[in-house]
């Protein structure tokens, strides 16, 4: 009898904390991985490499609402384009490439856009080619940070450890795209946000672990 209210009370526990996890734990981790910040007038606007349109858009929005007049944009490494010109075929436009076209062709003059080379590998390849930009003009003293969602609490972390390291301060406000479909509270419903929060997980954990310890 002892024996069988014991692990009834084990069944017990384990079905309440189930249900813990499935009410406030599992909707929160979607959440947990957004940073989003009141914007305040900039000197630039840095949108993150990875997906082109969304993360335009949001950037274009944010340039008409005047709270910056320049874009930066960073040249990310495709190994892929390696072989189209070992082949002698064209190579089609990069990330900060597209990027630019879809500015443009949303009202930006081009004079206000700027590609800084580099070949990014990864957010960190970005923050510190950022940080090189910055220590070389001095009047830049604030950026506004536009990604994806799922992408925004660890890209800030990133750059504001980055920019740490450079001989003055700067203000980094971060802005998560409006028009990514990431679905923050209900993530689990779709295979390729179900994706995203595990592997944006993982490299929080680098991040923490690892990455961070690299960027000085």
């Amino acid at each position: 009898m002892f024996i069988r209210k014991k692990k009834m009370t084990i069944l017990v526990i384990l079905f309440v904390f189930s249900i813990f996890i499935k009410m406030f734990i599992v909707p929160n981790l979607g959440r947990w991985l957004i940073a989003e910040d009141e914007l305040q007038t900039s000197d630039i606007i840095v949108v993150l490499t990875g997906s082109v349109h969304d993360r335009m858009l949001q950037a274009v929005d944010i340039y008409n609402e005047k709270y910056s007049r320049k874009i930066v944009l960073i040249n990310s490494y495709n190994p892929r384009f390696d072989i189209l010109v070992e082949r002698g075929l064209e190579m089609p436009p990069g990330h900060a490439q597209q990027s630019k076209m879809v500015a443009i062709a949303s009202g930006v003059p081009e004079e206000n856009i700027l590609i800084l080379d580099g070949n990014a590998r990864s957010t960190k390849d970005e923050a510190l080619i950022l940080k090189e930009y910055i220590r070389n003009n001095r009047a830049i003293k604030s950026i506004i940070l536009v990604t994806s969602k799922y992408h925004s609490r660890r890209s800030k972390k990133i750059f504001t450890k980055t920019l740490n390291y450079l001989d003055r301060e700067i203000s980094i406000y971060c802005s998560p795209s409006k028009y990514d479909t990431f679905n923050t509270r209900q993530w689990w419903k779709d295979r390729e946000d179900i994706k995203s929060v595990f592997l944006e997980y993982l490299k929080l954990a680098n991040f923490y672990f690892h990455e961070q310890f690299l960027l000085d």
